[in-house]
């Protein structure tokens, strides 16, 4: 049976890419890591909105008028109707997220410099003289620093659950101060991809 022209191009593009450092599985963690950092995102929005106690019903939230990493730091506010061991989550969770956006925000939008071994994203560069708005910043990507990002999201994504639960049922305000054990995990994988480059050329790395 002879495949859709879309399907055949589809494979032949992959192999292409396969030879960029992409193989099949590189590609499916950069895949389940835009799926569950959109997660995140969604659950995010709805947990601040929780947090602060927003009726948003037919009004446009604040949150449609801004950007992600408003809603990450408004994350790491402090919330009085939360213990302290759930605030420190929120907080240990909006350092990660910010981390992690970078990151994430590298691979999806960033300049591609092709590697055998590990392809690199390069976002907002400077090459031809041009000033940016935003810093520039890289995403080293192969299979162990991808499990790192999505090990990471997928925290970031509970934290985000469980605060809106929270805000429902008090009782569950105990949940929250639970995972700051993998927040504070998530902020340290974070912070290595997003710093990778530093790091590598650190002699104590």
């Amino acid at each position: 049976m002879k495949l859709p022209k879309h399907t055949e191009r589809s494979q032949a593009i992959l192999k292409r890419v396969a030879n960029w450092g992409f193989p099949d599985d590189v590609l499916q963690r950069i895949g389940v890591l835009a799926l569950v950092w959109g997660q995140f995102e969604s659950n995010l929005e709805t947990a601040i909105w929780a947090l602060r106690g927003d009726n948003v019903a037919g009004t446009r939230p604040w949150t449609d008028k801004t950007s992600v990493s408003d809603w990450i730091k408004e994350l790491g506010k402090p919330w009085s109707q939360f213990s302290v061991p759930a605030q420190q989550t929120l907080q240990i969770a909006s350092l990660a997220a910010l981390d992690l956006m970078d990151y994430r925000h590298a691979v999806v939008h960033g300049t591609m410099l092709p590697s055998s071994n590990m392809p690199t994203f390069i976002r907002n560069p400077g090459w031809h003289g041009e000033v940016r708005k935003r810093p520039s910043h890289d995403a080293h990507v192969d299979r162990n620093l991808l499990d790192m990002a999505i090990d990471s999201a997928w925290t970031l994504c509970q934290v985000a659950v469980s605060a809106k639960a929270a805000c429902a049922d008090p009782a569950k305000i105990a949940g929250v101060a639970a995972l700051k054990t993998n927040a504070s995990r998530a902020q340290n994988l974070a912070s290595e991809l997003r710093h990778l480059t530093a790091l590598m050329n650190d002699d104590k790395y």
